[in-house]
This record gives C-alpha cells, structure tokens and sequence, in this order.
C-alpha cells in the first residue's frame, strides 16, 4: 500500500467518525415545547387538543358509571387515582391513533367521504334525535360537527387499517396445528359427573361413610343429612362439570376419584363433602373444528405485535405528568 493510499483512508475513516457522531446527534429524542403533551413521529400533539378528547371521555364516563370527583380523585392503592389513569389512557389513544394513521398512509389506506357522511348520519345525526342523554353530553361538552366527525374519521380509519392488515396477513396451517398442540387444554376438558353430601363436621361424614359402606342409598343419605339446600330435591346430584367450576378442594378429590368410589371426608370452605364419582367423559374439539378460530386469533396477536413495533418506529415522546 502507498503512503497516499493509507491517507486516502484515513481521511476517509475520519470522515465517516465525524458523519456517525453529526448523525448521533441527529437521532437524539426530540423534547417536547410548551403546550405540548406528546411528539409521535414527525406530528406534536398539542395540550388543546388533548384536554378536548379527555372532557370527552371523562364526560362519557361520568355518564356511563355515575362518577364524582371523589371517586375520580381517590387513590386506587396504587398511587394513582382513576383520574391519573384517564388522563394516561386518553393520551394512550393519541399516540396509538397517529401511528395508525402513519401506517394507513404509508398502505394508501384511506376513509372515504360518502362513508364518514353516512356513519355521521346514521351514528351522531340519529343519536341527537334519539338519545337524549347522548344529546345531552354533546351539548354540554360543546362539542361541534368538526370535532364528532374528526373523531369518526380516526375510528374508521382505524377500522380500515385494521381490517387491511388481517385481510393480507396469512396463517399457516402448521402454525395453527402448533398452537393447536400446544394449547390442548384449551380445546379438550375432561368432565366429571358426581354426587356430594355436605356436612359440617367430619365425625358426622366418616359416619355417613360407614353407612354408604354397609350399601345404604347415597341419594336418600344426601337428603337426610346433607346441608346443601338442593340436596333435599335432588338427593345431591351434581351432574357433569369440568374444572375451574368446583372449589378448587373439592376439584381435585372429584377428578382424582375412580367411578363408582366414595372419597374420604373432603374439607372445603363450605364444609366437609362425601363425593363419588358416577361418570367421567372428555369433550373436545377437533383441530379442522377449531382450525379458523384459530387462524383468527392469531391474526389478532400478529396486529397487536405489528402495532407494537409501529410505536417503537414512531419514537414516541410523551409529557411524563399530565
């Protein structure tokens, strides 16, 4: 190599150091100015318009749960009130709205006007006339024809992104039979059908097994003894029932039973059960049956993780106390 070629390259080296370091500085998180609550993207969103849409959805929830400002602005425990939380979500949807309406452009996905007159028309327009409680939080939150469409165009818009990314997006069959595989709980249960005598000691019950032992009638044990209210009428049947339905006690001596068993005295909050088994079976769905759900939710997983990853890309920046 020449001495000319090795200061060719180190003029070059140099160059590129100086070109990362300006690009660096380039790439530092823009601040938000005043009156600012966040920055997506390239779009700063303004407190103004922030405050607007949160007297909206406060005004929607004060409405729909009965809110007060107490309970608005009591402490949940977690050192936020349920007002801090609004405040938090409303913003939430901001930023989630600009980064939706980024990538719809980016898809030439777009809202068509005849659609937002129609939606306008059907939804606000006929609401106004018929809802007079709907009427009401309009009025009072003055909110005119430029704000309700504007917030319709956003929520179709969003709609219609939505929709465009699930239509073009493809599930595999093996990746639908993997999850299938891997979630058999899901779309199989074993049931079990049994029959309970509740008492509320266990000297009482390991009595009442000694008489089930000598072949006295379970049914007519169950409505003599037994301080289950509907033991009387239905001598403590309790037909087929999966897990996640019992007490969790009472669960694991049922499903651990053979058919045809009586358990030991089985201690729960309600008491002490005399169990036995009459019957087990499985239900379950098939993966052909249970193919398109399937294909479906993942669909639904692969857009939250897309809209994950959008956020990051927007290098969103938001005002830490609202």
């Amino acid at each position: 190599m020449t001495f000319n070629m090795k200061n060719k390259l180190t003029v070059l080296v140099v160059a590129l150091l100086i070109m990362a370091i300006v690009v660096t500085g380039c790439s530092k998180a823009p601040t938000l100015g005043d009156g600012e609550v966040a920055i997506v993207g390239s779009t700063r969103v303004s407190e103004e318009e922030y405050n607007r849409l949160l007297d909206y959805y406060l005004s929607i929830a004060r409405a729909q749960y009965n809110l007060t400002d107490d309970m608005l602005n009591t402490d949940e425990g977690t050192g936020m009130t349920l007002l801090d939380t609004l405040k938090a979500n409303v913003l939430d949807i901001i930023v989630l709205t600009e980064v939706i309406a980024t990538k719809a452009e980016e898809n030439n996905v777009t809202v068509d006007e005849a659609e937002l007159k129609e939606l306008y028309e059907e939804n606000h327009l006929k609401m106004m006339e018929e809802d007079e409680d709907y009427k009401k939080l309009i009025e009072e939150n003055n909110l005119d024809e430029t704000f309700i469409k504007d917030q319709m165009r956003k929520d179709l818009l969003g709609y219609k992104y939505k929709q465009f990314y699930l239509e073009k997006t493809e599930i595999a069959d093996e990746a639908a039979k993997a999850f299938y595989d891997e979630n058999s709980d899901i779309f199989h249960s074993e049931q079990v059908k049994a029959k309970h005598i509740l008492l509320d000691d266990e000297n009482t019950a390991k009595d009442i097994i000694k008489k089930l032992e000598a072949g006295e009638d379970f049914a007519e044990l169950a409505k003599e003894h037994s301080t289950d209210p509907t033991a009387k009428e239905n001598g403590g049947e309790l037909g087929y029932f999966q897990k996640g339905e019992m007490v969790p006690e009472f669960e694991a001596a049922a499903f651990s039973l053979e058919v045809g068993k009586i358990s030991e005295p089985v201690k729960s909050s309600f008491g002490y059960h005399i169990i036995i088994v009459e019957d087990k079976r499985e239900e379950g769905t098939t993966f052909e049956e249970a193919k398109d759900q399937i294909k479906a939710y993942l669909k639904e997983l692969d857009y939250e993780k897309h809209m994950d990853e959008a956020i990051k890309e927007a290098n969103v920046v938001k005002k830490e106390k609202l």
